[in-house]
Formats: C-alpha cells, sequence, structure tokens
C-alpha cells in the first residue's frame, strides 16, 4: 500500500512542476503562466545558473530523492528529515498571492499545477504520520 502512495505521489509531484502553478496579470495587459520546470529553464537561459539549478534541486530532485529514500535502506539521507522543507515553494506561491491581492499592479491566480504541487506534499505527509520506520 506504501508503494501505492509513493507512486501517486511521484504522479502528483511531476504533474505539480509540469502544469503551471500560477497565472500573473500586470498592468491588466501582459499575462504570463509558470511553473517550475518553466522557471528553472528561464533562469538557466537568462544565465541564472545557480538560481535555476536551486529551483530545480529544491523544487524538483529534493521532493524525488524524498519520495525514494522511503523505501531504500540508504539510512544516511532518512536522518535529514527531508519533509521539512516540502512546504517551501507552496509557501512561496502563498505569499505571491498575498502580493497580488494587495498590489494595483499585478493579480495572481493560481492554477492547476500548484493543486497537484499541494496534494503531493500533503500525501507525503499523511505517509510520515502513517510510517513508522520514516
Amino acid at each position: 500500500m506504501i508503494y501505492f502512495f509513493s507512486f501517486l505521489e511521484f504522479m502528483l509531484l511531476i504533474l505539480g512542476v509540469s502544469f503551471p502553478l500560477a497565472k500573473i496579470n500586470e498592468f491588466w495587459f501582459f499575462n504570463s503562466e509558470f511553473s517550475i520546470l518553466s522557471i528553472s529553464r528561464d533562469l538557466i537561459i537568462n544565465k541564472e545558473y545557480f538560481l535555476g539549478l536551486v529551483v530545480i534541486f529544491f523544487g524538483f530532485l529534493f521532493p524525488i530523492i524524498k519520495i525514494f529514500s522511503r523505501h531504500t535502506k540508504f539510512k544516511y539521507i532518512k536522518k535529514y528529515n527531508l519533509h521539512k522543507f516540502s512546504m517551501v515553494d507552496i509557501f512561496l506561491i502563498s505569499f505571491l498571492v498575498f502580493a497580488s491581492k494587495a498590489s494595483n499592479f499585478f493579480d495572481m491566480q493560481i492554477l492547476v499545477g500548484f493543486y497537484f504541487l499541494l496534494s503531493a506534499v500533503l500525501l507525503s505527509y499523511i505517509q510520515i504520520v502513517f510510517d513508522k520506520d520514516i
């Protein structure tokens, strides 16, 4: 059963980083949607390599390592409690939504990728609560 939940979490994570997280409307004329993968791609294209790698690592690779570490006997990874960093991207998106509501210059709408990502994070925490080995 835990393998099913891990697979479901993995699929939700893939959908969450691939689909657009939010849509920003600036000055009532300019619209843009972004996902974790598009943000990291744009950062690397604009030669912001460090920031691009940070987004890829914490938004994509870190959660995948966390999922796979549940099913390995490699205890070195488990001692770092990787689940503590799961909500960082959710918090940042929530902060942007708050900032958009307080601003007259841009508006932000949450899209389907955010909900996939949030579902993956919540499923991760449910597994942590019910799994005694983590």
